[in-house]
Parts: C-alpha cells; structure tokens; sequence
C-alpha cells in the first residue's frame, strides 16, 4: 500500500469497467514509481488487467523537438521493461492538434479505475483537470514525486524552516519508498487484449503511434529528425544529441556521478568549468529517474543506516547525516531544494508568477521599479544572447545548446534579467518563457522556485541597492573572481566555434542500449 498523503482520490465515483488504467504522464518509468505501485494493487485486487499509457500530447505551449526527443526515447526503455509482464503498455505521440481529444475519455469508460501522476505544474496539471472533470470513473492521483510527498499539511517559507520539518519526519519518510522493481509482482495478472486496446483507438478516432515511428526518434541524426519533423511542434529547440532520455541513459549518468564526482560535490559543483554537478535534474523532471533510487544507492554504497542519523531538529542543512560532507551536501539539494519546491507548487498555484513572491519582495522591488537600469534588454535579445556580458551570453547559449546550465549561473542568468528589465514583472515572465522553452528541465516545480528565488523567494532581504532593492544581488565581477570562467566561455561564448559541451555525454545508440528495430 502507498503511503495515504500520496494518494488524492478526485472523483470516488464507484464504476464498472475491464481493466485498470494507469496514466502515465509525469513518472515515466517502470521502477520505483508510487504510481505503478498502486495501479498494480488495485488490478490484483479487482482482478483486473492493467494498462499503461504513456501520452505525449502537443496541445501546450513548449511542445518542441527538445522534449519530444527526450520523452519519446522514454518510452523506449518502457516498453521493453514491461514486454515480458502481463502489463499491458501502450506509448502514444499526439501528431497534431486536436488529435487525441477524445482518448482519455473513452479510456475511462473502460476503466474500473484511472490512476495518474499527480503534478503540480503546467501541462500534466491541467490532465489531472480534464480527468476530474470527465467523471466517468474512479481517478486516483498518485504523488511519486519526491522524497517527501507534496501534501505535508503545511507551507514552508525558507529552506531552514523546511529542514527543520525533515528532521521531524525523516523516519517515518524512510519507510514509505516504493517498490524498487514493482512488475516483479505482477505474475498471474490477467493480460489486456491488444485487440482491445486498438478497438479503444478507433473509438476515440485515434491513431495508435507505430512503435517504428518511436524507434526513428530514437535513432537520433537525420533519421530522427526526419520522424519529429511530420509532429505540429517547435521545431526551432532541437533535441540535445549529448544528453539521450530514458532510464537507461539516466541510471547511466547517475552511477557515472554516484562513482566518479559525488565525493568531489562541496567542492566542484559552483566551478562553472568543471563538470561537478550530477546533471539529473532532465531525468528527474520527466520521471525517468526516482529520488528513492538515488537514495537507496547512496545508503547502499556507505553501508548506511537510520541508527546512524544524530537529529538536530534546528535546521541545519548537514552534519546530522553521519554520512560525508560532499554526500550530505548533495543530499540537502536532493531532498531540501527539491522537495521544497514540488510542496510549494502544490499550494500555490500562481507560483509561475510575480504574485507568488513573498510581500517584502514585491514591496521592495515596486519601490525599486523606477531606478535607472544599467542596460534594458528586449526578450529577444535575452533570449539570442546578445547583452554586453559575454558571462551571461555564454550561460543563454549554454541553454539553448545544452538544454541546461551551470547551477551557480543559473542563479546570476536569473540576476542579471531582473536588473536588464523594464520592470520585475517583465524580468519574471521573460525567465519563465526563457526556461521552459530551452530547459530540459523547465515546466518543473524546481525550475519555477528557482526563478522565484531570484526575485526573494525562500530567501530573505539584504543590503538595498538600486533596482534590486533588499532582494540578494549577484555580480559578473565577483564571480569571475570566485570561479574559474575561461573554459567555460570558450565553450559557450558567442566567439566559439562548434557544440562543444561541458556536460557529462548520456548519448546511446537503439543498438548499443539493446533496442532492436522491428522488421
């Protein structure tokens, strides 16, 4: 049974049906996942088959080629870590507007039970909306998200007084992991005819995705890029050859850094020309990866225990772990940063904008709104990185490339577009625009937070300078002074040449991963 704060029943309306539904829109993975745990109790107990539909739809704003590349690789390591169980998986990429309207409303007409990822932000958010609303079945959202489920029965305005709440329920959060491989369970499962499934399609007037056409996209190159070419998205983001999605390539890059850099994290993760970050916030945010995982495997590799957990209950970010500083350090970015934003996003439903920052930080920046700025950019010259500061530049071009950039310049990117805007306003929607257009990781609780600390969120107030007012200002100068730069902007700079990157490489081939094409 999955722990009660992750489960929000939307509609209790009790209903026949031949199967459960598991919609899988935000947890895209087959291990770890709340979500899977709980569809494959009900089916057991119903005795019910069980089906899994991965959608991709086209129907929002930031549809583009960047995250449709990333999704859809997904969906590859889905479907053969479910072929060989009785559950019965069923990816889906919308093709064009309007496509699928009427394909989750005839799935819950078949369904017994809909369960589907509960998230906080932008699209899946609004499915959770339409599902409520279709009211044909039972819908259970299940909450597989962080450490910590987002329903803690409270706010929290600072990382400190969030700490604090973790030291208070970190035991009881230690007992509440899913299952790590959840299909080990399901043998003797009634298996849902694929007939079936395609009856369903044609019912709603919709066409089910060839499994050679998620194949294509997969291949990557030109044959790739030919497949995403015939979908109504942006085709203006392309993919990022480097950084591949799915859960192989995310256990990948999670066990090159749980080896290679997580003893080094206090010390290289600010270093912008060293690749010290463990550069999962893209697996994370698609689901395609669990926090729970990543735990697990630290706890495993140091041999650690909860006997070892010395509580503080003051706040504090480490030093109560019994685990090394670089570990402790990575766990509070993890857990602290990580789960903080997913509870703040659930409750705060305009947490995208200007309006969600704290009084004192709107106060002070209303006061500042009319001081002489030093520079006034437009968004697209933001967004083409054509501002004086070749630092800045570098970090956009880094976005647009990498689909990511460096922690501690994301912080001074965000810096430098309040103070370069007309207004605070304007240097909000233009980060948020910005991030979930280019960011892998963008459209994310995490993303939406960390824009909002630019402007005093979770932070509290400082010197007063001009426009910034008492919100926490960050300098070119001083961090060209703090971190070593030059290899970064020979990499990302508007002068350099080529895609070079300074991120660890995920890239795998349909071949070298196991994918086999159908003939």
């Amino acid at each position: 049974m999955i722990p009660e704060s992750r489960l929000r029943i939307v509609n209790p309306k009790t209903s026949e049906g031949e199967c459960v539904v598991y919609w899988m829109i935000s947890t895209r993975r087959s291990t770890w996942n709340h979500g899977l745990d709980h569809s494959i109790n009900l089916a057991k107990e119903r005795n019910l088959p069980l089906v899994v539909v991965e959608p991709l739809a086209i129907a929002h704003e930031y549809a583009n080629d960047r995250i449709h590349a990333f999704v859809i690789q997904g969906m590859m390591d889905n479907k053969k870590a479910f072929e060989d169980s009785p559950v019965t998986y069923v990816p889906y990429v919308e093709t064009k507007h309007n496509e699928a309207r009427g394909l989750l409303e005839k799935w819950m007409e078949h369904a017994a039970v809909l369960v589907i990822d509960d998230f906080p932000v932008y699209f899946p958010r609004r499915v959770i909306e339409i599902a409520s609303e279709i009211d044909k079945c039972e819908v259970h959202c299940v909450d597989s998200n962080g450490f910590l489920a987002m329903d803690q029965g409270r706010e929290f305005t600072t990382a400190y007084s969030f700490r604090r709440h973790v030291h208070k329920t970190i035991l009881q959060s230690m007992s509440e992991f899913p299952a790590p491989d959840p299909l080990s369970s399901t043998h003797g499962m009634k298996k849902f005819p694929i007939d079936k499934v395609e009856s369903i399609f044609k019912e709603s007037d919709t066409p089910i995705t060839p499994y050679e056409f998620i194949w294509r996209i997969c291949e990557g190159t030109d044959v790739g890029q030919k497949a995403l070419s015939v979908l109504k998205i942006d085709h203006a983001v392309p993919p990022v050859p480097h950084t591949q999605g799915g859960s192989v390539s995310a256990r990948a890059r999670w066990q090159e850094f749980l080896t290679d850099r997580l003893s080094s994290y206090s010390e290289n993760r600010n270093e912008p020309e060293l690749n010290g970050s463990s550069g999962l916030s893209p697996y994370l945010h698609f689901g395609h990866i669990s926090c729970h995982e990543i735990l697990s495997d630290i706890f495993e590799k140091y041999n650690w225990n909860t006997s070892e957990i010395t509580l503080p209950h003051d706040g504090r970010r480490s030093g109560w772990w019994g685990l090394p500083s670089d570990v402790e350090s990575f766990l509070d970015q993890i857990i602290t940063w990580r789960d903080l934003g997913f509870i703040h996003c659930a409750a705060v439903k305009n947490h995208h904008l200007f309006e969600s920052i704290p009084e004192w930080a709107q106060k002070t920046l209303k006061e500042h709104e009319n001081d002489p700025r030093p520079y006034i950019y437009s968004f697209e010259e933001f967004e083409n990185a054509e501002t004086h500061d070749e630092l800045w530049n570098a970090a956009q071009n880094q976005l647009r490339r990498d689909g990511m950039i460096h922690n501690y310049l994301r912080m001074l990117w965000g810096k430098k577009i309040l103070e370069w805007s007309p207004t605070p306003e304007k240097a909000m929607e233009y980060m948020v625009i910005l991030n979930d257009k280019w960011a892998l990781d963008g459209r994310d609780p995490n993303t939406y937070t960390g824009i909002g600390w630019v402007l005093g969120k979770f932070d509290r107030g400082w010197t007063e300078r001009p426009v910034y007012g008492k919100i926490r200002c960050m300098t070119t100068d001083s961090t060209k002074r703090k971190y070593k730069t030059k290899k970064y902007l020979d990499v990302y700079s508007n002068s350099a040449k080529g895609q070079q990157t300074l991120q660890t490489s995920t890239t795998a081939n349909p071949t070298s991963i196991g994918y086999q094409r159908r003939k």
